[in-house]
């Protein structure tokens, strides 16, 4: 039986606006687990039922729920579908106001049950922030947790294997794009390897703010019906309930440092990625790492030779994408209008857009990561062909030896030069030198002049 096209996923791909409801919408989906209006949704309900529980069970305010109860208020949050999103929606539209929304849905659920004497308790002293600033900083976390660092963590993996594999394939480095000195492919990963730990570990490790102070920070209405209640701790320990961390000191908004700080770690990473993905369209190019060939695939409408280095390229792109908005988080959510406006809610409404092209990237770098394979045979011939970068070695043991103006001589001989072995051996048996001295620099292979790059390649991959 043959299956017919599902026409309204092809139509959904095919007028999307941008590219990752679009052309890449398997790629990503799982970002829309946590930043499509869903979720957020989703969350926000959540977080409703949790402060309601909260109440419940740290104050004197209302009633002790029962166990039947507590599961039920649950059960609401854990199973929320899209018809339940659908009618948040629909009461949303009347009353224009999302988050007052979510407040009167929990208000139908609850009055038809046990707990409908309780429904004024139903987002009790709470601006819509209380709300809103957890539910983000719990999509935040989740995505990191379920998403970011499995993903970091693959990149992480396989570019440790290639510096295993690597570490004592010799190359010729380059500065300022020139001939410089001997390396190992494996030594030059390795540095990018070690940043993108640091990273990844402070990714891990972070803490998103969150609030829950009332309209403008002060607890007023909680202070007001009860100031013998210590609601510092209360809305603390809250908070803390759900992982985050409290914040007491804001005004009806959560000053965003802390989330820009989170996004400027991500930048970073994103940043080293970014030049993990030129360095390797550049080895690419001088066929230091050769592609693997799929036999369907096209590398140009013209040109059947090519195997193109896309997915580095659209990781670049991708990842340039990012940058740019969370560059933009940082300036737009620094600051608002005396204690709050709505010019934050919206560019919130947007983190998924940032995100999104993160795990665009990133999924761009693993699939070339999974399709290239090092080519020491070319990276030897280019270091073969530039013995010039041996002049750095001789000028310091001639200086080390007592020979003055050794660094003059060898730019008079060697500048802007390419030298062969030989040639550069006829240059050493010119200098004024000891013959013992002459022998002791004709080395046999560059590789001599490598240094500790192979050591310090296995050093990076031991923890």
């Amino acid at each position: 039986m043959k299956l017919q096209p599902d026409m309204d996923n092809i139509k959904h791909r095919l007028t999307a606006i941008s590219l990752l409801d679009g052309r890449n919408w398997d790629k990503v989906r799982g970002v829309s687990e946590y930043f499509s209006e869903f979720a957020l949704i989703k969350h926000r309900v959540f977080i409703e039922i949790r402060y309601l529980l909260y109440l419940s069970e740290k104050t004197n305010l209302l009633r002790k729920f029962n166990p039947k109860e507590k599961i039920f208020l649950n059960n609401i949050g854990e199973n929320f579908t899209l018809k339940d999103a659908a009618e948040v929606k629909a009461i949303e539209k009347k009353l224009n106001h999302d988050v007052k929304a979510v407040e009167y849905f929990l208000r139908r659920k609850l009055e038809k049950s046990s707990l409908k004497d309780v429904t004024e308790f139903i987002h009790f002293g709470l601006t819509s922030y209380d709300i809103n600033i957890p539910s983000y900083a719990l999509m935040m976390t989740g995505f990191r947790d379920k998403v970011i660092l499995p993903t970091a963590h693959k990149i992480r993996d396989l570019l440790k294997n290639l510096i295993i594999e690597t570490k004592n394939m010799n190359m010729l480095a380059r500065t300022h794009g020139q001939p410089a000195l001997p390396t190992t492919m494996g030594k030059e990963l390795a540095v990018y390897y070690r940043r993108i730990l640091k990273e990844i570990e402070m990714i891990r490790t972070y803490k998103f703010e969150a609030k829950l102070n009332g309209a403008v920070g002060n607890f007023n209405a909680f202070y007001f019906i009860n100031p013998k209640f210590d609601w510092m701790t209360f809305s603390s320990s809250f908070i803390i309930s759900l992982r985050l961390k409290s914040n007491l000191i804001t005004t009806q908004i959560l000053p965003y440092d802390n989330w820009i700080e989170f996004f400027d770690s991500l930048k970073r990473l994103n940043f080293i990625f970014l030049g993990l993905s030129i360095d390797f369209w550049w080895y690419i190019s001088m066929e230091y790492f050769l592609q693997k060939k799929k036999k369907e695939e096209v590398g140009s409408s013209t040109m059947s030779h090519k195997i193109n280095p896309i997915t580095f390229e659209n990781a670049e792109g991708n990842l340039g994408l990012a940058n740019s908005l969370f560059e933009f988080f940082a300036r737009k959510l620094s600051y608002s209008r005396l204690q709050r406006d709505l010019s934050d809610s919206t560019v919130k409404r947007n983190f998924g857009l940032a995100f999104g092209f993160t795990i665009l990237a990133w999924d761009s770098l693993i699939s070339g990561l999974n399709r290239i394979q090092p080519n020491p045979d070319k990276m030897r011939e280019d270091l073969d062909s530039n013995w010039e970068i041996f002049s750095e070695g001789i000028q310091i043991f001639l200086r080390f030896h007592g020979y003055k103006n050794a660094y003059e001589l060898l730019k008079e001989e060697t500048r802007g030069k390419r030298l062969s072995r030989d040639k550069l051996f006829d240059i050493i048996d010119r200098l004024p030198i000891k013959s013992a001295h002459k022998q002791i620099l004709k080395i046999k292979d560059l590789r001599e002049y490598g240094g500790i790059a192979e050591k310090l390649a296995q050093l990076s991959v031991k923890s």
